[in-house]
């Protein structure tokens, strides 16, 4: 049994969520409150010194952030159905392919993104710098066309199968969506597809 460790609100847990459910994989949850900080409790932290959400145990051992704990996920499938098939003859370029779109995401997007939230969603006591909030948009905004091209492009954002970055990029999305930035059409039309997957969370 898989226990993954998430909190009372939407968060990078439920990439592990979608991963979990669309590899068939049996697993409990256990709702971490992090408005009471029980991420900071010595219990949790036995589990994640770093008090992080999302985390797993698997087989007595701990795995921590969500696009490694997808990565493990996928790989304890005997298919491994959510990266390329390595019988396939572009094996190498469509796992680049993979990696290229995932990395860009967390480089380009997301770490903007992270810095916005804090400074905009949570308590900022980090004091950034007066600006800060406005040169991570602008950051971001120069990234987007980018991936809307992907969109664009094929059936999915890294080639023409499902995978796990199309998981990753349902959060950013999501996450754009959430702090206000408008997403085209196309985009739109994309996360409404990935939506109807039957292993898709029903939240």
């Amino acid at each position: 049994m898989i226990t993954l460790y998430k909190y009372t609100h939407p968060s990078r847990a439920e990439t592990v969520i979608w991963a979990l459910q669309e590899l068939g994989l049996e697993y409990e949850t256990k709702e971490i409150d992090g408005k009471k900080g029980e991420q900071r409790s010595p219990e949790f932290l036995a589990v994640n010194p770093f008090g992080k959400i999302p985390t797993i145990t698997h087989e007595g051992k701990n795995f921590t952030e969500s696009l490694a704990i997808i990565e493990y996920l996928n790989e304890l499938h005997p298919d491994k159905p959510l990266t390329p098939n390595t019988a396939d003859k572009n094996f190498a370029e469509k796992n680049y392919k993979l990696r290229q779109v995932i990395s860009f995401g967390m480089i380009e997007i997301e770490s903007y993104l992270w810095i916005l939230t804090k400074i905009k969603v949570l308590d900022n006591y980090e004091n950034w710098p007066e600006g800060t909030a406005n040169n991570c948009m602008k950051c971001i905004q120069k990234a987007l066309p980018i991936a809307y091209a992907w969109v664009d492009e094929q059936e999915y954002i890294a080639g023409d199968s499902f995978t796990l970055a199309d998981i990753y990029y349902q959060h950013l999305f999501s996450w754009l969506k959430m702090l206000g930035v408008e997403l085209p059409e196309q985009v739109q039309d994309y996360l409404k597809k990935l939506s109807k997957r039957e292993k898709f969370p029903k939240r």
